[in-house]
């Protein structure tokens, strides 16, 4: 399994090369969110010192799950590990995660900013506005920022079909919030990834329509960072 997950790495890194060295934009759309690895590493080799905007319900950062080094569930350990591009990861919506992955995003130091979803939540209820809270997530990344985005990251109404689902997370609507902000910002969006939306065995549209709006949202934003979409007013 290892060194078949290898394999998949270097293909996506050598198609996301030839994407790059086109002029173009690099977009994922998953399978699981152990894909986008190999493109993390074309992006950092053209453009080094990116930050990660990293929406999920999980960490990602076991150094390895029942021996699978390259699983779903250690996509942002080996970045952190192999890919020395990669300047800044910022967790957004964190819910379900060991004691292991916490001991090992404290030893990256402020490489790390992980905004756990309990946390999020109390603030909340306790008064502070998404505004607020959203302003703090985007002063924490560089200039040039990659969104991963595994829509469990979501709450699971949302993507309820979806592999790992796990209650909390945030509305449809405050992701495409920080979204818009980070573009405010002037930061610029390099290119994006999507995983972890499944059908629903029953034949339902609602994941794949959840999903679907989410990728307009993001090529929309991706090309309004690159001056490529016209923002609209507020």
């Amino acid at each position: 399994m290892n060194e078949l997950s290898h394999k998949v790495n270097q293909v996506v890194y050598e198609q996301t090369k030839s994407i790059l060295a086109q002029g173009k934009i690099a977009a994922l759309i998953g399978g699981d969110h152990s894909v986008p690895f190999g493109a993390f590493k074309a992006i950092t080799e053209k453009t080094p010192g990116i930050g990660i905007l990293h929406f999920d319900a999980h960490s990602d950062t076991r150094k390895a799950y029942e021996g699978f080094e390259h699983s779903h569930a250690s996509i942002m350990h080996n970045t952190l590990e192999q890919i020395p591009g990669v300047k800044k990861l910022v967790q957004v919506g964190i819910r379900d995660f060991c004691e292991e992955e916490v001991d090992y995003c404290r030893t990256q130091g402020h490489r790390v900013k992980i905004f756990f979803d309990a946390h999020i939540a109390r603030r909340k209820i306790e008064g502070e506005s998404w505004k607020k809270i959203t302003a703090e997530i985007v002063s924490q990344l560089p200039q040039q920022v990659w969104i991963s985005f595994d829509i469990d990251g979501l709450d699971p109404k949302f993507c309820p079909n979806t592999g790992t689902p796990v209650p909390g997370g945030l509305d449809y609507h405050e992701a495409n919030y920080v979204l818009r902000a980070l573009v405010e910002s002037g930061r610029k969006i390099v290119g994006f990834d999507l995983n972890e939306v499944a059908p629903d065995p029953n034949g339902s549209e609602w994941d794949a329509n959840v999903g679907a709006r989410l990728l307009y949202k993001l090529t929309a934003w991706t090309l309004a960072s690159q001056g490529k979409a016209k923002m609209m007013s507020k």
